[in-house]
């Protein structure tokens, strides 16, 4: 650990060195922008950017490569998460011969140009190529409150060769320099990502957890997410990853502590903006009790459940969404549907107890034709 923090503070030495030589090669509308975001949704802050006098603080993003996911003028739903949760966010695009190394040198003269813009609390988040230079930039102890670096990649070719390899090696000596900043570390690492993941899956996020814990940084790390589309590469770039982390980020970010963000957690409710009944309903039954668990589309939701006569009653309590959704409650009467229960109509809700206590909630909307489902499972959550 001593040899790879001497290399760490050895590279970021290099490069704060050569940073002014690197920026002269480099023009602001010729070589990269630095521009306001343009975001996905349709119902995207009307205000924004609010200023650094209104704004909780300023998230940067920085892309990789590969646009054929996102489009390069706009910034993922995460980011719009953030921006709808009271911060600006600008977008960091790049010309395509800024690479390698020189990105770190455009991401820190980006965050002097945001201090110079009066913006205080700035968060670098970036995915692939973008990912790894906020990691890089946080390890030349730059002046940020944190980063999100989502499939970080700077080396290999879909893993091909043998050089993805150091797409951990490297980024392990990264992780040294970290000790002391008080930068607030959170990552993403996905499966299927060619770039590390597939090859050996489940090394570098608990390396970068136990590592970060033992540097005393404080850290949130999502490894391998295992909800729907939250897989590859761009496993972090959908809009269901902004709704089932965005407020465990939003968590982390604010406090500086992990979140409760499981299905389990009995805290967690609370970190998705939902407000459990004071009075929990007992487990008499194997469907009564309290339950969480995570829609499809990402979004995080509790069931309240108790007996009544003739059958349940659900309190159906759904978390923070994205692009103008909000937190919703309603109560539902559900009746014996064989060894499930329902709650039958043009929006039907289905309750099937899975083999392994797990309890599997089916939405089935009859108004539209082939009747759309949507499924979750949900967790008995702990006293």
């Amino acid at each position: 650990m001593r040899l790879a923090g001497a290399i760490a503070v050895g590279i970021a030495a290099f490069m704060l060195l050569t940073a002014t030589t690197f920026a002269q090669s480099f023009v602001e509308g010729t070589h990269y922008w630095f521009e306001p975001a343009v975001f996905p949704g349709d119902h995207a802050p009307k205000d924004h950017p609010r200023g650094p006098d209104k704004a909780r603080g300023l998230v940067i993003w920085n892309g990789g490569y590969d646009s054929s996911k996102m489009a390069l003028e706009k910034v993922p739903p995460i980011v719009q998460y953030f921006a709808e949760a009271g911060w600006d966010a600008y977008n960091l695009r790049r010309h395509t011969n800024v690479i390698g190394g020189q990105v770190p040198v455009v991401m820190l003269h980006s965050i002097e140009r945001a201090r110079a813009m009066g913006y205080r609390r700035i968060l670098l988040f970036g995915q692939s190529r973008g990912a790894f230079a906020s990691i890089q930039t946080g390890s030349y102890k730059a002046d940020i409150l944190g980063i999100l670096p989502l499939a970080p990649a700077g080396f290999g070719d879909y893993g091909r060769s043998s050089d993805w390899r150091q797409n951990d090696f490297y980024i392990r000596t990264l992780w040294e320099p970290y000790k002391d900043t008080g930068i607030r570390v959170a990552a993403g690492f996905f499966t299927g990502d060619d770039w590390y993941e597939t090859k050996q899956p489940h090394v570098r996020g608990p390396y970068a957890a136990r590592r970060l814990t033992e540097l005393g940084v404080p850290n949130f790390i999502i490894d391998q997410p295992a909800y729907a589309n939250m897989q590859s590469h761009f496993g972090g770039l959908g809009w269901e990853f902004a709704r089932r982390y965005g407020p465990c980020l939003d968590h982390f970010f604010e406090t500086g502590r992990q979140p409760s963000c499981t299905e389990t957690g009995h805290a967690s409710a609370a970190v998705f903006g939902i407000k459990l009944p004071k009075a929990v309903p007992a487990a008499d039954t194997p469907f009564t009790g309290l339950w969480q668990g995570t829609w499809k589309s990402g979004r995080f939701a509790a069931m309240a459940i108790a007996s009544r006569a003739g059958g349940l009653r659900a309190e159906y309590l759904l978390g923070k969404g994205i692009n103008g959704d909000k937190p919703e409650s309603s109560a539902m009467d559900l009746v014996p549907a064989g060894e499930a229960y329902e709650r039958p109509g043009n929006i039907t809700f289905r309750f099937e107890m899975e083999p392994d206590d797990r309890l599997k909630v089916i939405r089935i909307d009859r108004s539209r034709p082939g009747a759309a489902e949507n499924s979750g499972y949900f967790l008995r959550v702990a006293d």
